[in-house]
C-alpha cells in the first residue's frame, strides 16, 4: 500500500513580441541574435519590466480564480549555471503577481499555491560531446503556475497539464505550438506502509515517510505522466529515498541523479535592486479583466444545452477557434448539423494534415453554405465531408480554397434523387430483403444499416443515409 503526493511547478513561454526585461523579439532565429546588453547581463545595465507579459500573467490568475496582488516586487534567484550570464536569475519569490487559485479536475480540486513571472535562462544543447548555449531564450517572458501536491497519480498529473493547457489557449496568453512552450518540474514523494507482525502486539503497519525528489524540465503532459509512472516503481525497490532533483530522460524513459534537491536558502533571494515595487490599479486590472474571453468549462455548460453528446463538445473544445466558430454557425443554423460538421469532418481531416482551425485560411460562410445545402437535401453528409476535405487539401497545396460549389461541379456531382424515387427505392428493398425486415422489428439495429446500404446501392450513393433510415421506420411503423 501506498500513498502518493504530486506536485507541479509549470512554466509558460507567454506570448510577447519582446522579452521580459528588455526589447529582444523572442520569435525564432539563428541562434544568439535576439540579444543585447541587457539579456547577455552586461554589468551596468537595467531591466525594464515588459507591460504586456504583466497582462498575460494576471490574465491567468484570473482564469485559475487565484488573488492578485496590487503590489509585487521581483527577486534575484542566484545560482552559477551557464544558461544564465549575469549568475542570477530575476523572478518573484517574497511577493508574486498572484497567490491561491484553483483547478477543477474532475471530481478533485486542485489548488495553486502560487503565480509568478520570470525570466527564461538560455537554452542548453548538448551535442557531440560539447556543451551549446542559446542565448536567444535568455529573458523570455516565463509565468510559472506552482501547485499544492493535490495530485494523487501520474494519470491526474497529465490530466491536469492537458486542461491547464486547453484554459491557456482559450485566454490566448501561450503559442504551445513553439518548442519549450510549456516545461515541468514534477514534485513526488511516495509515502508507503509496511505490515508486520509482533508477538504479543498483533499485526503492527509501519508507515515509511517518503523524501520529495524532483523531476526537471520534462516536455508535454504524457512526458510528465510517463516520468512520474517511472519513479514510483524506482522508489519502491529502495530501502531509503534520498530528497534529490533528477532529470527525465525521454529516449531511455528514465530519470538520473542530477543533484541533491537545494532549499529555499541556497539561492540567496534578495530584492531585485533595478526594479521599483509594482503598485497595479483597479482601472488597469478592470480593463485586463474585461478582455478575457469566455472560459472552456464556461462553454462546456453552454454547449451542453443543446443535447450534444460528450465527445462531440470535447472535440470542439480541443481549440478555441473550432467553439467560436460553432458560436457562429449556430446563430444561423442547427446546432447538432453545426457541430457534427465541425466536430467529425473538419477536425478529423485537419488531425489529419496535423493542422489547427487556425493554421486555415477558411471561410466560415463556406461551411454555412454547406449546411445550407444539407438543409435543402441538395447533398448528402458525405458529400459534405468530401467538400470539407477538398478544402483543406486546397489550403495544404497552396492553392486557393475553392467554394463548395465549384467544388461540386470540379468532381460532376450529380444532386441527389428525389425522395419519390428514394422511397421507391425503400419499398423495393423491404420487398426482396424480408429476412432482414423480420430481425429489425426484433430490434437488430445492424439490419436497419443493411437495409439503408442495398438503397443507397440502388441510388449510386445519391441517396442521403438519414433520410432513407427515416423512411425505413416509417414504413415499418
Amino acid at each position: 500500500m501506498q500513498e502518493i503526493k504530486i506536485g507541479l511547478e509549470v512554466h509558460v513561454q507567454l506570448n510577447t513580441e519582446s522579452k521580459l526585461f528588455c526589447s529582444c523579439p523572442t520569435k525564432q532565429a539563428m541562434p544568439n541574435t535576439n540579444v543585447c546588453d541587457v539579456c547577455l547581463g552586461f554589468p551596468g545595465t537595467k531591466p525594464v519590466l515588459n507591460e504586456k507579459a504583466v497582462e498575460l500573467a494576471i490574465k491567468i490568475a484570473y482564469a485559475l480564480e487565484a488573488k492578485i496582488n496590487k503590489k509585487f516586487l521581483f527577486s534575484r534567484k542566484t545560482y552559477f549555471y551557464p544558461d544564465l550570464a549575469k549568475n542570477f536569475q530575476i523572478t518573484q519569490h517574497e511577493a508574486p503577481i498572484a497567490r491561491g487559485g484553483k483547478l477543477n479536475l474532475r471530481d478533485r480540486v486542485v489548488r495553486i499555491r502560487s503565480i509568478h513571472l520570470e525570466e527564461d535562462p538560455a537554452k542548453i544543447i548538448r551535442k557531440d560531446g560539447y556543451t551549446l548555449l542559446d542565448y536567444n531564450r535568455c529573458g523570455i517572458p516565463l509565468v510559472e503556475i506552482v501547485t499544492e501536491p493535490d495530485l494523487r497519480s501520474p494519470r491526474e498529473a497529465r490530466i491536469f497539464l492537458q486542461k491547464l493547457q486547453q484554459l491557456l489557449e482559450f485566454i490566448y496568453v501561450c503559442d504551445f505550438s513553439k518548442e519549450g512552450a510549456m516545461r515541468v518540474d514534477a514534485n513526488i514523494s511516495v509515502t508507503r506502509f509496511k505490515e508486520k507482525y509482533e508477538y504479543g502486539k498483533g499485526l503492527i503497519r509501519e508507515k515509511i515517510e517518503g523524501a520529495r525528489v524532483e523531476i526537471k524540465n520534462i516536455s508535454g503532459a504524457r512526458e510528465v505522466e510517463k516520468a512520474l509512472n517511472y519513479e514510483i516503481l524506482r522508489q519502491k525497490n529502495l530501502e531509503k529515498v534520498e530528497r534529490e532533483t533528477r532529470l527525465w530522460d525521454e529516449k531511455k524513459k528514465i530519470t538520473i541523479a542530477a543533484r541533491t534537491k537545494e532549499k529555499e536558502e541556497d539561492y540567496g533571494y534578495i530584492f531585485e535592486p533595478d526594479i521599483p515595487r509594482i503598485e497595479l490599479s483597479d482601472e488597469f486590472l478592470n480593463k485586463i479583466f474585461s478582455r478575457v474571453p469566455e472560459l472552456p468549462e464556461t462553454k462546456r455548460r453552454r454547449f451542453s444545452k443543446y443535447n450534444l453528446p460528450k465527445e462531440i463538445i470535447d472535440t470542439l473544445l480541443s481549440e478555441p477557434e473550432l467553439s467560436n466558430y460553432f458560436d457562429y454557425l449556430c446563430e444561423t443554423h442547427n446546432p447538432k448539423a453545426s457541430a457534427i460538421i465541425l466536430a467529425k469532418y473538419l477536425k478529423k481531416t485537419l488531425n489529419y494534415h496535423n493542422l489547427k482551425l487556425r493554421d486555415v485560411n477558411l471561410s466560415l460562410n463556406y461551411l454555412r453554405r454547406i449546411l445550407d445545402l444539407l438543409q435543402e437535401y441538395l447533398i448528402t453528409d458525405d458529400i459534405a465531408e468530401i467538400i470539407i476535405r477538398e478544402m483543406i487539401n486546397d489550403f495544404v497545396e497552396g492553392r486557393r480554397i475553392r467554394e463548395p460549389e465549384q467544388i461540386l461541379k470540379d468532381l460532376k456531382y450529380e444532386k441527389p434523387l428525389e425522395e419519390e424515387k428514394i422511397r421507391r427505392f425503400v419499398r423495393d428493398v423491404i420487398r426482396e430483403n424480408q429476412k432482414a425486415v423480420r430481425d429489425y422489428l426484433r430490434g437488430e439495429k445492424k439490419a436497419l444499416d443493411y437495409l439503408v446500404g442495398q438503397v443507397m446501392r440502388k441510388t449510386g450513393r445519391r441517396g442521403d443515409a438519414k433520410r432513407i433510415k427515416e423512411l425505413f421506420q416509417k414504413e415499418l411503423e
